[in-house]
């Protein structure tokens, strides 16, 4: 290995000589960077696309209940905003529940026509003259005049229970049910 003297200024062991000479003269005048712009294009139109894919116009519509397996259908149409009474299934035993609007209203044990012979469940209608009552002060009018109201079933419902909260739902105002169905071929 051979020994030899350093260069009178710093950045004189540099090979490339413009690098060397930016070093030398104390980097007078700026250094233009170039900002490659099209990869950046590319990334953001990607990005759109992905999010447009993912986006979905009715997915505040309804929360997916775990205790509600939902029939299949074939024919459906798509369900606009309405209150939602869902009817779910019991865990180990235990009966179901019926939700409005996610918030307990009572167990489905306690739904037949020996404590409600009207077909009128009394728990339910109180709820529904309260959303009635809340849905009338809306400033939408369509809101005000919309007699829609969704109901989530669990397979495992009976029919009889059904029948009773569409009865009771179209005594108190909502007389438009609409039934939350999985898309299917069997139905």
């Amino acid at each position: 290995m051979s020994i030899h003297n350093p260069g009178s200024r710093a950045g004189s062991g540099i090979a490339l000589k413009s690098v060397a000479k930016h070093v030398q003269e104390g980097g007078h005048g700026g250094v233009f960077a170039t900002l490659n712009v099209v990869p950046m294009i590319d990334m953001m139109i990607i990005l759109v696309v992905f999010l447009i894919q993912q986006f979905s116009a009715s997915g505040e519509l309804m929360l997916m209940n775990p205790n509600v397996a939902m029939p299949k259908a074939a024919s459906s149409k798509t369900l606009e905003r309405a209150p939602m009474i869902a009817l779910t299934r019991g865990d180990n035993g235990k009966p179901g529940s019926m939700l409005f609007e996610n918030n307990m209203v009572m167990s489905l044990s306690d739904v037949n026509e020996v404590k409600f012979p009207s077909w009128d469940i009394k728990p339910l209608a109180e709820t529904l003259k309260k959303a009635w009552k809340l849905q009338q002060r809306s400033s939408d009018a369509k809101a005000r005049k919309s007699r829609k109201v969704i109901i989530q079933a669990d397979r495992s419902v009976p029919f009889q229970v059904i029948k009773m909260v569409m009865a009771t739902c179209g005594r108190n105002e909502y007389r438009e049910p609409n039934f939350a169905i999985m898309v299917g071929n069997d139905g």
